[in-house]
């Protein structure tokens, strides 16, 4: 007899998706406080602005771009002994955990932000807390928040989406990267192509083993995956470098104070993320942008010098910011080339020799002539139509 699968090509993404679902386990609710301003004030002036005590489902913002000061505390349960736990918060906004000097360490985004979905997720709720807790744990957590996603808008109705304690399976976590890499492999390829035939094999018996997403059914489907991602291309062998990026547009759908913190959230999850992964490389353009979190986040600043320094930041681009190519005159842009050439020098003891232009419309001709004579030999953008 052949073999018979539950599992179907069109049932794949509910799969990932239940996966995904599968990995965090609330098992305590945190408690929360918000002190909310119609601008952003100091961590050391946390406690101004009209006050809430909040549970998951009620609004603390009346209008986009409202601030807030939010206090999450708790007690890791008896069920957390063991166990990897994490805090899982969504403030239908942005935010950023700070640490007990209110120094950024890390950002957050609604998992209902505005994004386009075919690119992932935009999501960032989860915040590292023991990564084997003994049970009794005090939570004592500070994150300075907008009512803003990604693109300026106020989600929700503005209410706090979440805050629990978790447990993290390892297992299902890893598991849901290893599917949705797969997965996301299997659409790109011709359905009559050998490879297509295998990897739909290979998805739909590691789907067959979960039917309680427990960390053993993890670890089974797992290894049906792991020959898959293995697998070399041998028609066409190809060794594909990637850094990470996050394009920031500096005055688009919001007030520039929200870009200056949308910097220092930015900033403080690309260092998290080198802290956490020692092979990954990240890079930003735009000295403006270096400019403000110097002035703003000195202790980020400082961390992005030392990253800098081991080759694992990249400076990126030789202009002051991504500015438009068309409108400005000549002598703008060579004065954008020039200075921020010149901070990258001054500040990292680094020479940019490209143009980081990935979303502007449309370019000068004399482009070209302007860059080679400012020592400028490469030129990068996504956007050519």
């Amino acid at each position: 007899m052949p073999d018979s699968s539950v599992t179907t090509p069109r049932s794949f993404g509910d799969i990932e998706q239940a996966i995904k679902a599968a990995v965090y386990t609330p098992i305590a609710g945190l408690r929360a406080s918000a002190w909310v301003t119609p601008e952003p004030v100091p961590f050391a002036e946390r406690r101004q602005g009209r006050k809430l005590a909040l549970r998951p489902g009620q609004r603390w913002s009346k209008a986009a771009f409202d601030c807030a000061w939010f206090h999450f505390t708790g007690t890791a349960p008896p069920a957390a002994t063991g166990k990897q736990i994490v805090l899982l918060i969504d403030l239908s906004g942005e935010g950023c955990v700070v640490d007990a000097e209110g120094r950024p360490l890390l950002g957050l985004t609604s998992i209902s932000s505005g994004f386009s979905r075919e690119l992932g997720e935009p999501g960032k709720r989860v915040v590292p807390f023991r990564p084997a807790a003994d049970g009794g744990e005090t939570v004592d957590l500070w994150v300075e928040a907008g009512a803003n996603d990604l693109f300026g808008i106020r989600r929700n109705n503005g209410v706090l989406q979440e805050a629990a304690i978790a447990i993290r399976n390892p297992e299902l976590y890893a598991l849901h990267y290893d599917f949705e890499v797969l997965h996301a492999l299997l659409q790109q390829l011709p359905d009559d192509s050998s490879r297509a035939v295998q990897l739909r094999r290979a998805l739909e018996k590691a789907g067959d083993l979960l039917r309680d997403f427990t960390k053993e059914e993890a670890v089974a489907a797992r290894a049906v995956l792991r020959p898959e991602l293995a697998r070399r291309n041998k028609a066409a062998p190809l060794t594909v470098w990637a850094a990470g990026h996050a394009h920031m547009d500096l005055a688009w759908l919001w007030p520039i104070r929200e870009t200056i913190r949308k910097c220092g959230r930015t900033f403080a999850t690309a260092l998290a993320m080198l802290e956490r992964y020692p092979d990954y490389i990240f890079g930003a353009s735009q000295p403006q942008q270096y400019a403000w979190v110097k002035e703003h986040y000195p202790s980020l600043y400082e961390g992005v010098k030392q990253r800098v320094a081991e080759g694992r930041w990249e400076v990126q681009g030789a202009m002051w910011v991504e500015s438009d190519i068309n409108v400005p005159s000549g002598e703008s842009l060579i004065r954008q080339i020039l200075y921020g050439k010149r901070f990258f020098r001054e500040e990292f003891g680094k020479e940019p020799v490209s143009l980081w232009q990935p979303d502007v419309f449309g370019y000068s001709g004399s482009l070209p002539q302007l860059l080679v004579k400012s020592g400028v030999r490469h030129f990068m953008t996504q956007k050519l139509s």
